[in-house]
């Protein structure tokens, strides 16, 4: 049995040229062993006839998860609005990210994805998160 983890098996394949390269230098690292050790591992886990389930493939698919605080009934032109006090930006020392900051007025849900945005309180105000690029225009 190889030291190291089917999940880490299964990233490994999916890379390719230098990347691949990489992350196996940092495997053989990480779990002691050698770069021969890790290609018969993952030579086992090709010829398995059964394709490995994808330990990652549940966390990056979100269209079946309810978001937490996140009412999905409401219209695209309505910001679910949120406490912008219980929340920290994230550190930019430039003077354009001062102004940024200087005019944030309110905290919003993402539709999309839930995330938190600060925004400014002008209207019509169109909106493309960062998070999930999900596009709105808020006229309320």
């Amino acid at each position: 049995m190889s030291p190291v983890p089917q999940a880490e098996l299964v990233a490994l394949k999916a890379l390719s040229g230098y990347d691949q390269m990489l992350e196996m230098d940092r495997i053989c690292r990480v779990y002691g062993t050698d770069e021969a050790t890790v290609q018969a591992a993952m030579a086992a886990l090709s010829s398995t006839s059964a394709p490995a389930p994808d330990p990652l493939a549940d966390a990056w698919d979100t269209s079946h998860k309810e978001v937490p605080g996140l009412q999905s009934a409401a219209p695209p032109s309505t910001p679910n609005m949120v406490d912008k006090s219980q929340f920290r930006f994230e550190y930019d020392p430039t003077r354009e990210a001062a102004a940024r900051r200087d005019s944030v007025n309110q905290a919003i849900l993402c539709s999309g994805c839930g995330v938190a945005l600060g925004i400014p309180d002008v209207r019509p105000i169109k909106v493309t998160c960062p998070s999930c690029l999900f596009e709105t225009t808020y006229t309320h």
